[in-house]
């Protein structure tokens, strides 16, 4: 295969017989000898250079010393480096002393040191393309099940990681006469337009006044109220992707959990937050639905209804509500069948603990006694020993009759073993004349009740829980569906009845039953009650923004994408948004709805008229020719995000607007056991990007939730989460307010308050827009003075 050439450039046999990595062993020895002759020249080149350009091992290790040495202002002579190589053993790893003495003798003077450092830089750049160009030569080898789009996307990111890092040797101070002509040119073009807007227009008369437009190279922050949607008591409980419980507050304190999320296809999937919040102490309401299913949470809290998600403070007794019909969920931990079987009859007849030796079930059944004996037979030792060994506070458990952890995560057929032996102890089926037949258990504790009724839904049995006027046992758990009744006696049985559940099958069968409609059941709310003051927390889901706890559903950006589809319709220049929390397609209905002023939820539903789809094929035909491009990659870091708004700008020659949706959902990996270092970083890296593509960039951010405790709930600066960074970098900050959000009486329905903190080269102040939250649409504000007069 013939090598790649270059025209007009000649073709070093040298180098491609020996195949060795790019460097230059006499500029290194170089730039290190400089440094040595002259402790001033580090200024020169500390921004050109890092540990990782020089190749040898030996100067990379002398240069992290003369750095160390440098930064804390002491001297890097050759015996100052001995003294520090010696401290930290690493002398011998570089030559010794009497390498240090031939770098400093060998050089005959630092005057040049910038160019050797330029050589050094240079040939890391080169190695660093030789070894991702190795790389994806051994990627396109092994796939690893990677498409070759992955691996173009991939090979892209290498390559811009290494122009990121070489980015930092350009730019520097510029005189100030060079300077002076390009701002006086600056001022003659402003002079000419007299006072119009200077930057991009958004559209919005009044703000545009104030800020003449977004500024080039500005970073913008935009926050508005925080999110307030799925604040639920502290206690609630959530299942996990291993088949395990924990409440929010454990999922808040370890920071990490898979749990489920109901998509809009109404079928559920497992996610992973992205945000975990404890959002104070709280007054808490209990809603309790007519299956039975109990839920707390605040009045803010959003519940899906057949009319769409809507804050409990809307509902009413009577109203529907979505929980889920099944959750499959299934973990993978195992136990002996005997083992399985003993809990269950423990749980359901705690006396038996302490008649192990000559256990008798009560009631008395030959099949399940004889059940019990086998299983403690194989046992083969004390129970209560095998017991505290899997982790389980035995005793206590059985004696309140709550099911141990281990149960929640094991494997489907386990499951189905556990309950069909608690059903024996606890549980009845029963066939009556008219065909009526029931299946159900009963029990003293709530908690276990509630335990199965958990348990039976990973199967997609649907059970309604009530509780009757009766000591023994109070809490009742009975089948509401056939098909709930069909699946119980085909999955689970119950030990001792297989016959009159055979008989309930055949009875179930002649009976026509409703079919099912994706993974969700619309339960009534029952009761709505005030239960007082409590810790409440929230999750923050990208996409979906729900999740299921306590087995119901429960859930959690207009004013910048209006700027964004202004700039892209109206003033036809290229726009990049990067939502990280909506889908695109969750994106574009927003946008087709805005553009043509279509209820949005008749949009997502898909309920619309001869005259909506006119107007939203107008709205698509716009959009179309639009010049917008949304990015809805979840989690980006600074450089990946970077990285793609340059090679966009290069493609579409000069972007006029970035849209962040939003700050707190990027990530940078090295900084992720401290949030403030990490916010700070990606502050500054978009500022950074502004000023590089002299381009404004609107971040959104989220408020803290402090500002929901005070009386005049308008943002302040200091409500900007992670905020000293944040207002540090930012050039503009626009806060949205809207009165109507709390007060639902307030005079000022739908008026939005667009305040302007901070202005790095403006005034500040408050200036208002209409917003039509059916199309998700701010709109310029007209007084009723402009329609009546004074």
């Amino acid at each position: 295969m013939q090598a790649l050439t270059v025209p007009n450039v000649p073709f070093d046999h040298a180098v491609e017989s020996l195949k060795t990595p790019p460097f230059s062993r006499e500029a290194e020895q170089s730039v290190l000898g400089g440094l040595m002759l002259n402790n001033e020249a580090w200024v020169s080149i500390a921004e050109l250079l890092t540990e990782t350009d020089f190749y040898q091992r030996q100067h990379q290790i002398l240069f992290r010393a003369i750095k160390s040495l440098s930064e804390e202002r002491h001297p890097c002579d050759p015996v100052t480096l001995s003294e520090w190589l010696l401290q930290y053993e690493l002398l011998d790893a570089v030559g010794g002393g009497a390498y240090l003495a031939y770098l400093a003798g060998n050089t005959p003077s630092a005057a040049n040191i910038i160019a050797y450092a330029l050589i050094v830089r240079e040939r890391s750049i080169l190695r660093q393309l030789v070894r991702v160009g190795n790389e994806m030569i051994d990627s396109a080898y092994n796939t690893q099940g990677r498409t070759s789009s992955q691996l173009l996307d991939y090979a892209e990111k290498r390559v811009f990681e290494i122009a990121e890092l070489g980015a930092r040797t350009q730019g520097g101070f510029l005189k100030i006469d060079k300077i002076l002509k390009e701002t006086v040119s600056r001022l003659d073009k402003l002079s000419q337009m007299e006072g119009k807007i200077t930057g991009i227009p958004t559209g919005f008369t009044d703000f545009d006044k104030e800020t003449s437009g977004l500024q080039a190279s500005d970073l913008i922050i935009v926050a508005g109220r925080p999110s307030m949607g799925k604040c639920l008591a502290s206690d609630c409980q959530i299942a996990l992707a291993d088949g395990s419980l924990a409440t929010i507050e454990d999922i808040y304190h370890s920071k990490k959990g898979q749990i489920l999320t109901l998509g809009e296809d109404h079928r559920f999937y497992l996610t992973q937050p992205t945000d975990f919040i404890k959002d104070g102490i709280k007054p808490v309401f209990r809603v309790t639905t007519q299956l039975g299913r109990t839920i707390e949470t605040t009045l803010t809290h959003p519940f899906l209804t057949l009319q769409g998600w809507h804050p409990l403070s809307a509902l009413s007794v009577g109203d529907k509500i979505a929980v889920p019909r099944k959750l499959g969920l299934f973990g993978n931990e195992t136990l002996r069948s005997c083992e399985i079987k003993l809990l269950a009859y423990l749980i359901g007849n705690a006396d038996l603990i302490t008649h192990l030796e000559q256990p008798i079930i009560t009631p008395h059944h030959p099949k399940i006694q004889q059940d019990l004996n086998e299983a403690v037979e194989q046992l083969k030792q004390p129970f209560t020993h095998g017991l505290e060994e899997l982790g389980h506070s035995t005793a206590q458990l059985i004696q309140n009759q709550q099911i141990p952890a281990i149960i929640f995560k094991l494997p489907r057929a386990q499951l189905a073993l556990f309950l069909n032996r608690l059903f024996a102890i606890q549980g009845w089926a029963y066939q009556h004349h008219q065909n009526q037949v029931q299946v159900g258990m009963s029990c003293v504790s709530e908690k276990q009740i509630r335990q199965i009724q958990h348990l039976l839904l990973r199967f997609g049995i649907i059970v309604s829980i009530t509780k009757r006027q009766l000591q023994n046992s109070p809490w009742q758990l009975e089948l509401v569906e056939a098909n709930s009744i069909q699946i119980f006696s085909e999955q689970i049985g119950i030990l001792g009845l297989e016959t009159i559940l055979s008989e309930i099958q055949q009875t179930i069968s002649k009976t026509p039953s409703q079919a099912e409609t994706g993974e969700i059941y619309w339960d009534e709310v029952k009761t709505i009650e005030a239960i007082g003051l409590k810790p409440v927390y929230d999750l923050t889901i990208s996409d979906t923004h729900n999740f299921v706890a306590n087995d119901i559903c429960v859930h959690n950006t207009a004013f910048a994408m209006n700027i964004a589809q202004h700039v892209a319709i109206t003033v036809k220049m290229p726009v990049a948004v990067f939502s990280m929390e909506m889908s695109d397609e969750q994106l574009a209905m927003r946008l087709i709805s805005s553009v043509a002023q279509v209820n949005l939820q008749s949009v997502r539903t898909g309920n619309l008229t001869d005259d909506d789809w006119a107007k939203m094929l107008e709205a698509v035909a716009q959009l179309e020719s639009a010049p917008l491009f949304i990015d809805q990659t979840p989690a980006l870091n600074p450089t990946e995000l970077r990285a793609r708004v340059r090679r966009l700008a290069r493609e579409q020659g000069q972007l006029a607007l970035v849209v962040i949706d939003y700050l707190q959902l990027m990530q940078v990996p090295e900084h992720k056991d401290n949030r403030n270092n990490e916010v700070s970083e990606i502050s500054r890296s978009l500022k950074a990007l502004a000023k590089e593509l002299n381009v404004p960039v609107i971040a959104l951010s989220q408020l803290n939730r402090s500002l929901e405790q005070r009386g005049d709930k308008r943002p302040k600066m200091s409500d900007l989460r992670d905020s000293g960074s944040i207002e540090q970098d930012a050039d503009l900050v626009v806060f949205l307010y809207r009165d109507e959000v709390y007060d639902e009486n307030s005079p000022e329905k739908g008026i939005a308050e667009i305040i302007i903190a901070k202005q790095r080269n403006g005034p500040i102040g408050t200036t208002r827009l209409t917003f039509k939250g059916n199309i998700t649409q701010f709109q310029n504000y007209i007084s009723d003075d402009f329609y009546y007069g004074d």
